[in-house]
């Protein structure tokens, strides 16, 4: 099979350069310019490289240490830079490699070459967890919730809260079953707790908290969490909740 690789770069030369050459060697290529689009199908898609091309502004490099937090692939850093210590940035951020724009395409080839073959090391994507909603990221394996590119602070019974509704996507879920997974027992006021948490989460997540669109209300049966955008989305396992 097609070794995957995915070019996020906002540079349409770069990529009109890149991309034919890639195919010609018999990669899968996709490309994407940067932004939470972009960290959104690196998760869905799964490559085995990805090929980021940086200008020397601090958004690009807040971008990547964004995607890095993600990123179980191996990262290739396209640099607009004459600058050593760029480079040497980069690589310290987390980056596997590092080239100066504009790239010699065959020593570029060379180099994601050689980052396919030290990816068998790397974590499998099967041992992660994701969901990915329309601006709604949560990794269940780190913890961590990012909402329109931004994270979203959680307390840990919080997160409990939304991975278990996260992890079935359109089924309602009870107020028993809720408390069972939060609390593992039945705890004094713990209907109202269950209230005021999914309040907090509303708070944080929602666009309008009055009117909310992701965690809906089942009268006299529970909650049910409901994606917003109209393609696939990667749910979280539920034999992984914890």
């Amino acid at each position: 099979m097609a070794a995957h690789i995915m070019i996020i770069d906002d540079d349409e030369a770069t990529v009109r350069k890149l991309r034919p050459a890639l195919v010609e060697e018999g990669f899968r290529i996709e490309h994407t310019v940067t932004g939470l689009n972009a960290i959104r199908s690196v998760l869905l898609e799964q490559p085995e490289v990805v090929i980021l091309g940086l200008r020397d502004v601090e958004e690009d490099w807040q971008f990547c240490r964004r995607l890095l937090t993600f990123l179980d692939a191996s990262l290739l850093l396209l640099l607009e830079t004459d600058n050593e210590l760029e480079l040497v940035q980069g690589l310290e951020l987390g980056a596997d490699d590092c080239m100066r724009k504009p790239v010699l395409t065959l020593a570029l080839i060379a180099r994601v070459r050689a980052l396919l073959r030290r990816s068998t090391s790397r974590p499998s994507w099967r041992e992660r967890s994701y969901f990915v909603d329309q601006g709604l990221v949560i990794d269940l394996t780190r913890r961590e919730v990012w909402l329109d590119d931004q994270p979203v602070a959680l307390t840990p019974t919080e997160f409990k809260f939304l991975s278990c509704l996260a992890a079935h996507v359109g089924e309602v879920i009870s107020h028993e079953r809720l408390m069972l997974h939060v609390w593992g027992n039945e705890c004094p006021g713990w209907r109202d707790a269950i209230k005021l948490y999914i309040h907090h989460l509303r708070q944080k997540l929602e666009p309008d908290p009055s009117q909310p669109q992701r965690i809906m209300t089942r009268r006299g049966r529970g909650y049910v969490f409901q994606r917003l955008a109209q393609g696939e989305t990667e749910r979280l396992t539920p034999r992984q909740i914890l």
